[in-house]
């Protein structure tokens, strides 16, 4: 097969899980012999233009003729099967689609996050999950000035989410849909997405242990994530305050100098660490912790957890819910309770072998669900579905 990836970085702090994920992707349909070419923007590339040229970027980003334009000319100039796109906001915007439809080329959208049913893309305002534009025109998103808490923000993603819901893109211009989770499947197909082209494939990553056994639980706890209101760090150092055993804190972000004042002296802040490193810290804890305040798309740190056989304690909401399995490879406590968290977490800690029980468990399941092959193999599924049973179709069977 001959596939365009295309993804738009965010080019915020360290590089994001959306973008690990789509170059991840990328190796793989490489390595089983696919002829792979990528094209890429980031909105980094914002820093360099003037007021006028920001200006007409944030009014484009609905539909943007210059994206549509360079799509098509990358399109002719590969000759794709099949174009995959992993985000498109804000150098791209949505009108790459009908860029690749225009040319007969198949279209597949992995939503990494939920901005086809909510415009700021996490179902989140004032630190409590929201649902208020589900299925309905999200103009309330501007009105609580949802996206960056800035009304002009908020109205940016209102216009492209609202344009593109009346222009029918994602259910004429996509012929397919991943959603990292049932969960998300669900609220994409509430969103007006129809239900048959929605296709869960979760993320993957590539065995960390390449095949060894995980190492015996360690000593003292970690987080890996962004330092953001929406990530909990706030209920997790208030649970940590009573909580009498060391906690890591790996990751940046806009919060990291408040939650630092913040935290108790048996909390360590590391920031932004290489990721053979942030395994090697895994691989010496006992567990580690993931309180987000929001669904959550799908948390690869979870999933690299699970790969070196560590439990992990997660907020009972969303994604979280649907990939630890309570009491069998982690526990789950009710989001924003901080006491609840710290009596989960207690219980791991005093029990006995119950955090290496876990642990060895979410091992097993990451082989059963989360590997590359396996992926491969969903992944290959999904272009079938989105050839449609013609040429590419035949192709990829």
């Amino acid at each position: 097969m001959r596939i365009l990836t295309v993804h738009n970085y965010y080019g915020q702090y360290a590089p994001g899980g959306e973008g690990n994920v789509f170059e991840a992707e990328t190796r793989l349909l490489k390595a089983h012999g696919h002829q792979v070419a990528s094209y890429t923007r980031t909105n980094a590339e914002l820093m360099r233009l003037g007021l006028a040229g920001r200006l007409r970027l944030a009014w484009n980003s609905a539909w943007s003729r210059q994206a549509y334009r360079a799509v098509q000319a990358e399109i002719r100039r590969f000759g794709p099967d099949l174009m995959h796109v992993h985000n498109t906001w804000m150098m791209l915007s949505p009108s790459i689609f009908a860029a690749a439809k225009e040319l007969g080329v198949a279209t597949v959208l992995t939503a990494h996050n939920y901005r086809l049913a909510c415009p700021t893309g996490q179902f989140l305002r004032n630190g409590r999950v929201c649902e208020d534009c589900l299925g309905k025109r999200p103009w309330r998103a501007v009105v609580h000035r949802c996206y960056r808490d800035s009304i002009l923000a908020s109205w940016l993603v209102y216009r492209m989410s609202q344009t593109n819901r009346q222009r029918g893109t994602f259910r004429r211009d996509v012929d397919a849909i991943i959603a990292l989770t049932g969960f998300a499947k669900e609220k994409l197909a509430a969103a007006g997405i129809p239900h048959g082209r929605i296709h869960v494939k979760p993320n993957f990553i590539e065995d960390p242990l390449e095949g060894r056994k995980p190492s015996p639980a360690g000593d003292g706890a970690v987080f890996i994530g962004r330092l953001s209101k929406e990530k909990g760090l706030s209920i997790l150092l208030a649970a940590w305050a009573g909580i009498d055993y060391p906690l890591t804190v790996v990751g940046d972000g806009p919060l990291r100098q408040e939650l630092e004042a913040a935290a108790p002296p048996n909390v360590r802040f590391l920031g932004w660490v290489d990721r053979k490193d942030v395994l090697g810290l895994v691989a010496q804890a006992g567990f580690a912790v993931l309180p987000s305040q929001w669904y959550e798309g799908f948390p690869c740190t979870l999933v690299e957890c699970m790969a070196m056989g560590r439990a992990v304690v997660a907020s009972r909401l969303g994604a979280m819910a649907e990939i630890v399995a309570d009491g069998r490879t982690g526990l789950l406590f009710e989001p924003g309770d901080p006491g609840d968290l710290r009596a989960k977490v207690e219980s791991l800690i005093h029990q006995d072998g119950s955090a290496e029980r876990m642990g060895h468990q979410a091992r097993k399941d990451y082989l059963e669900n989360y590997t590359a092959e396996k992926n491969y193999e969903t992944l290959m599924s999904i272009y079938r579905s989105a050839a449609g049973g013609g040429r590419l179709a035949r192709e990829v069977a």
